[in-house]
């Protein structure tokens, strides 16, 4: 058989790939529905997609077992675990090699494999097969990459993400912005309660918990700029990591953790999986990335060195940047406390508890944290931010005339490898439709991931003028205004459907077009929070599900029970020990 691996960036439709005579496809990514039956057409075969393998045999469980054997190597005299933090990081790379696996366990002897275009899939067959696979030429069919491959990169970024990946990429640890940054915040004299960010809504999540505890201080530090917030609520302040940026001589401890890892890899390779990485280069970022790793670290022990803090609530903790925090807290005994900025996050499968206090925001997040991820109960309590005042008021009391809009909760599904432009296709004619014969508009609510930018060229490709017409795009933080006008809401997945449950708006989930691997849209069946779309030709049928369907009463409780007023200081009083810093 001749199969043909494609690459989710690319079109197997297009270019010279078009041109082979296949028996058999596999989407590297996932398309939807009506990408499939097209391909199929074209091409005469059967497809497939590599998720099939993750249905079939579970790629969790292992990518789990991987990651811990390297635990305990990496440890640095603050006690962190440098693997445990890093390893996260190549969660995709693991996965995707352990489907692959999964798949030449299908092969037969004789199978000629093409790939869509050279890279990490690639090199993974080549090492598994032990033997040249067949490869097309990067973008044969749309000349050189060149400048075109930077201006299409590009687009996908606003300004402020471009600067935040330009300092990513060369000063990760500070050592140039520390120099640059001359601006010096004066302390407080109030105790403070650290809130770490690196994201938009890591900022907006952290800003919640202030505001729901007025008679606290606190102190929002931004690793980057996407973290940010120009106008935060008076017990706010704010603060550039990178003010705190430490110069210091780290050559003994660069050499020490040199030779641990070392001694981890000689280890480490013993194991299939990771020879194969190792083979191919995809662990040299291990090094480079813990000497980062300290710079980072130091930065953190200067901001609990120079600030009165006494606790730390970090609303992303696998984020290396943002768990660093919580951890050097739990060493200082520091009372530090987890939640997430989003309504579900599978990543407790593979990651350790460390935090004192997970905070769920309701019992469809602390049943998913216990049941899925297998998180201790004990180490979790339920307690959202407090609900803003005007959801309490307006939730279930708006009238039929006054929802407009079809506010479809867009993602950034390209980082999962899926379709999205495919997505759109699949989603958006048929909404615009349902606009036009209701009398309503169809808003895409982008994800702050997104670029506004090339998500207009997308539906300008897709949609037809008078689709269009009744059509627009909004970024930005989801606003009152919009969820008042919501006739429903309908996503692939998005954190926005638990808001949308919690005020009263029915939303629906293309399930389908899933690409994360958590069960997020299961869960979310489970609880109520949205109704599922099996096939793409139920859009049309949302009119009739609405008056069938309507949100339980109880599914708010589910999704969103804030926590007691005085529980914060409650958690602070409690600390472990007081530390005092050297400049107290």
């Amino acid at each position: 058989m001749k199969i043909l691996l494609v690459h989710p960036e690319d079109d197997p439709e297009k270019g010279s790939r078009a041109g082979l005579q296949c028996d058999r496809i596999v989407d590297l990514g996932l398309g939807g529905v009506n990408t499939y039956e097209r391909w199929n057409q074209r091409f005469h075969c059967p497809i497939a997609t590599l998720g099939l393998w993750r249905e079939k045999f579970g790629a969790l469980p292992r990518t789990r077992e991987l990651f811990g054997l390297g635990s305990g190597y990496l440890i640095d005299q603050h006690g962190l675990d440098w693997w445990e933090m890093i390893s996260m990081l190549m969660h995709g790379e693991v996965e995707s090699l352990i489907l692959l696996q999964h798949f030449v366990s299908t092969l037969g002897a004789n199978d000629e494999l093409y790939v869509s275009r050279p890279g990490l899939h690639a090199d993974l067959l080549r090492c598994l097969l032990g033997r040249p696979v067949n490869i097309f030429p990067l973008r044969t069919d749309a000349g050189k990459k060149g400048l075109s491959h930077y201006a299409r990169v590009s687009r996908r970024l606003s300004a402020s993400q471009a600067i935040d990946v330009f300092w990513d990429k060369y000063d990760a640890g500070y050592q140039w912005r520390g120099r640059l940054n001359t601006n010096k915040r004066s302390s407080s004299r109030h105790p403070l309660v650290l809130l770490p960010t690196a994201y938009v809504n890591v900022s907006r999540t952290s800003i919640a918990y202030a505001n729901s505890f007025p008679e606290e201080k606190f102190l929002l530090v931004a690793t980057r700029r996407s973290g940010w917030m120009k106008h935060p609520p008076q017990n706010v302040g704010t603060a550039w990591l990178s003010r705190y940026a430490s110069l210091r001589d780290r050559t003994d401890e660069n050499a020490a953790m040199a030779l641990n890892w070392q001694s981890l890899m000689s280890n480490l390779r013993q194991i299939d999986e990771f020879e194969i990485l190792h083979s191919l280069g995809r662990l040299d970022f291990f090094g480079r990335w813990i000497l980062r790793g300290f710079e980072v670290r130091d930065a953190w022990l200067n901001v609990l060195d120079r600030e009165r803090i006494h606790g730390v609530l970090c609303a992303d903790d696998s984020n290396p940047y943002t768990r660093i925090p919580l951890l050097l807290a739990q060493e200082r005994g520091l009372p530090n406390i987890a939640c997430h900025h989003g309504a579900l996050d599978g990543r407790y499968f593979f990651k350790r508890t460390y935090a004192d206090l997970i905070w769920a925001r309701g019992n469809m997040e602390k049943d998913y944290l216990v049941r899925v991820c297998g998180v201790p109960a004990e180490r979790i309590e339920i307690g959202a931010p407090a609900l803003p005042h005007n959801w309490k008021e307006q939730a279930g009391t708006r009238n039929q005339a006054s929802r407009e809009h079809i506010l479809f909760l867009s993602e950034a599904t390209d980082q999962a490898g899926a379709r999205t432009e495919e997505f759109y296709r699949e989603t958006l004619p048929a909404l615009a439709d349902l606009a036009l014969t209701r009398n309503r508009k169809l808003i895409v609510k982008l994800h702050p991931a997104e670029s506004e930018r090339e998500r207009n060229d997308m539906i300008a490709r897709i949609l037809s003028a008078e689709q269009k017409a009744v059509t627009s795009i909004v970024g930005g933080p989801l606003t009152e205004k919009l969820l008042d006008k919501a006739w429903f809401g309908i996503t692939v997945l998005s954190t926005v459907a638990m808001e949308c449950a919690v005020r009263g708006i029915t939303c629906f989930l293309c399930r389908w077009l899933e690409c994360w691997p958590y069960g997020y849209v299961d869960q979310f069946i489970r609880f109520g929070v949205g109704i599922a779309l099996n096939d793409p030709s139920e859009i049309k049928n949302i009119p009739d599900y609405l008056e069938k369907n309507f949100v339980s009463p109880g599914v708010r409780e589910n999704c969103w029970r804030p926590a007691d007023p005085g529980r914060l200081r409650e958690i602070l009083a409690a600390s472990r020990k007081v530390y005092v810093s050297a400049t107290a």
